[in-house]
């Protein structure tokens, strides 16, 4: 009886470790999917409408998904982190990093605000050549006009403009009356 119900469970456990389908972990392109023809059935004949709807390859899925927006924030999110990561690979930039230096080292307001008007240009210039898409170079404009308005000299009332030399007013002379003679100049 043991040796039965061993066997029976040998046999089991050979069927549903041999019997199991292989599954291969890279999926091959498939041809479209071929559609069986519509069975005749006795009665009034079906109505087929046009071919069958086509079924859009899993590449196409996953673009469509990747171009939908998930909401302003999230848009913006990613957008920063995507200009984060591209600052982070430029910045170090010996090219950039001396004119940040420089920048500093200026002994004027006037000075260092160029120059960092051209680090600013340099930075961002470079940003945007290594932009993969419109809206990420949409992203880096955005932020470079930021950067260089923030360099402008608002604030400050600008010099007055050197005053031209006055010009001597012209006499007027007093109307004539008839008959009476006029008065003499008063003396200055």
């Amino acid at each position: 009886m043991r040796i039965l119900f061993i066997k029976v469970l040998l046999l089991f456990a050979a069927t549903t470790v041999f019997g199991q389908a292989a599954v291969s972990t890279n999926p091959q392109p498939s041809a479209t999917p071929q559609i069986s023809p519509i069975p005749s059935v006795p009665g009034p004949t079906p109505v087929v409408e046009g071919p069958a709807p086509r079924i859009p390859a899993i590449d196409e899925l996953d673009k469509a998904f990747k171009q939908s927006s998930l909401g302003k924030e999230a848009d913006a999110a990613r957008l920063q982190a995507q200009c984060r990561e591209l600052s982070n690979r430029i910045i170090n930039n010996p090219d950039l990093v001396a004119a940040r230096a420089k920048a500093d080292k200026m002994r004027t307001d006037l000075e260092k605000r160029q120059q960092l008007r051209l680090y600013y240009t340099m930075f961002y210039d470079r940003m945007n050549a290594q932009a993969a898409s419109p809206e990420l170079k949409n992203y880096i404009n955005a932020r470079k006009t930021q950067h260089l308005g923030s360099t402008a000299q608002n604030r400050v009332r600008p010099s007055p403009s050197p005053a031209a030399t006055p010009k001597p007013k012209p006499k007027v002379a007093a109307p004539k009356v008839k008959g009476k003679a006029p008065e003499p100049a008063l003396p200055q």
